[in-house]
């Protein structure tokens, strides 16, 4: 009774070009296994990328003071939260001071894996196949361009106060922000296998998303964070920042996976036989 139900409303929804647009996104979803790859991005961001920017957030806050208020918030716990959650890191912040140069450097070449585990999530979207070690320096560029957007954002609070009308000016200058630093990142990663032109209705998304997400993650993370800490110690709030981690992870890969919907329904090139391989696959209880 399921299957035939579900087969019913794929086949009402693609009467429409709304609903024919929704079956090709849940199909693209359904082949991503969006919270599996959600879940290894937020995992190689807790491991890999968030260290580096624990780092850069004390470095930054030594030059200017009034960045390490904005910093913390922004990554939703304040100066206390952050230095219990740098002890619980693998390669934290403490074995960076001890270790210099080396650390920065073994720091930094461990961060990869996320831009590994980025390049995978959008070679599946795009279907575009693997490209040699030879342009393994991509990964890099991917991580500085990340670090450096995510800097940028925080820059923006401090020069941008919630007064007035400019909650709605930050607003729109993150997703701005965050639309031209997933753009670039996933230009690099996936090696220029996807033009800058296909990827910008995803990027637009990413930007409104991660922006939306922002808002929310500034009033409800930091006393969750603060909850798990008291009731489970370092433990507890390192899961619980995984989890947000994961969120923001999964609005990246939908709004990727429905932006390339978007480009090839505008630019024509929508898949043919779509719709019949997701009754397929309704029928066959993948869906």
């Amino acid at each position: 009774m399921a299957r035939w139900s579900t087969s019913r409303l794929v086949r009402s929804g693609a009467r429409s070009p709304a609903g024919r647009f929704a079956l090709r996104v849940a199909r693209d979803l359904a082949d991503l296994g969006l919270i599996d790859r959600g879940m290894t991005l937020a995992a190689h961001t807790f491991t890999s990328v968030l260290p580096i920017l624990i780092v850069v957030g004390a470095v930054q806050s030594r030059l200017d003071t009034r960045t390490a208020a904005i910093f913390a918030e922004h990554m939703g716990f304040d100066a206390a939260t952050a230095e219990t959650l740098e002890k619980s890191l693998p390669g934290g912040a403490q074995e960076l001071r001890a270790t210099g140069v080396i650390g920065v450097i073994l720091l930094v070449i461990a961060a990869t894996s996320f831009a590994r585990a980025l390049e995978r999530s959008l070679r599946r979207i795009w279907r575009t196949p693997a490209v040699s070690l030879k342009f393994a320096w991509r990964w890099l560029a991917a991580v500085a361009a990340v670090v450096i957007g995510i800097a940028v954002v925080v820059a923006t609070r401090v020069i941008i106060r919630d007064d007035g009308p400019l909650p709605v000016i930050e607003f729109i200058v993150e997703v701005v922000l965050w639309g031209s630093l997933w753009w670039v990142a996933s230009w690099i990663v996936v090696n220029r296998g996807v033009s800058l032109r296909e990827l910008l209705p995803g990027s637009v998304l990413a930007g409104i998303g991660f922006a939306v997400a922002g808002r929310f993650g500034r009033v409800f993370l930091p006393p969750l964070l603060a909850d798990s800490a008291l009731r489970f110690g370092v433990l507890g709030m390192a899961f619980t920042y995984i989890g947000w981690l994961l969120v923001l992870a999964c609005v990246l890969l939908v709004a990727a996976t429905v932006g390339r919907v978007v480009y090839l329904t505008y630019s024509g090139r929508a898949w043919r036989h779509s719709v019949s391989r997701f009754l397929v696959e309704a029928r066959a209880g993948r869906v």
